[in-house]
C-alpha cells in the first residue's frame, strides 16, 4: 500500500480559514446527499481521472471520502499529476465538526 500525506481533523480545520485550500468529496453523489462536510466540492473517485483537468493548480486540496481509503488513492492520484493535496485521516467518519445533510446543518 501506497502512503499518501494526511491531516487530521484539527489540522483540515485550520487549513481551510485559508482562501486557498478546498475540501474535495470523493464519494458517491448518494453519499454527499447524505451527509457531507460543509462547502465541500464533489468529485467522485470514478469521475476523478476525467475531472481533475478542471481543479485549479494554485490550490490546496484536503480529500475526503467515508473512511480515508478513496480519498487516499485520490490524493495519491493528484499529487502524481502535481497537485498540492491531503488526505483527511479517517475521513467524514473522524470529523467531529459540523455536517451537513441535505440542507439542514448537523453538528
Amino acid at each position: 500500500m501506497f502512503r499518501v500525506p494526511e491531516v487530521d481533523s484539527k489540522e483540515a480545520k485550520d487549513m481551510l480559514e485559508k482562501d486557498n485550500v478546498i475540501l474535495l468529496d470523493v464519494r458517491t453523489p448518494q453519499e454527499h446527499a447524505q451527509i457531507r462536510i460543509p462547502n465541500s466540492t464533489l468529485v467522485p473517485l470514478d469521475e476523478l481521472r476525467f475531472a481533475f483537468k478542471d481543479l485549479p493548480k494554485d490550490k490546496t486540496y484536503i480529500v475526503y471520502c467515508r473512511s480515508g481509503e478513496r480519498s487516499a488513492f485520490a490524493t495519491y492520484f493528484l499529487r502524481q499529476m502535481g497537485y498540492q493535496a491531503y488526505n483527511l485521516a479517517g475521513g467524514i467518519m473522524f470529523w467531529p465538526y459540523e455536517k451537513e445533510t441535505g440542507l439542514n446543518p448537523i453538528r
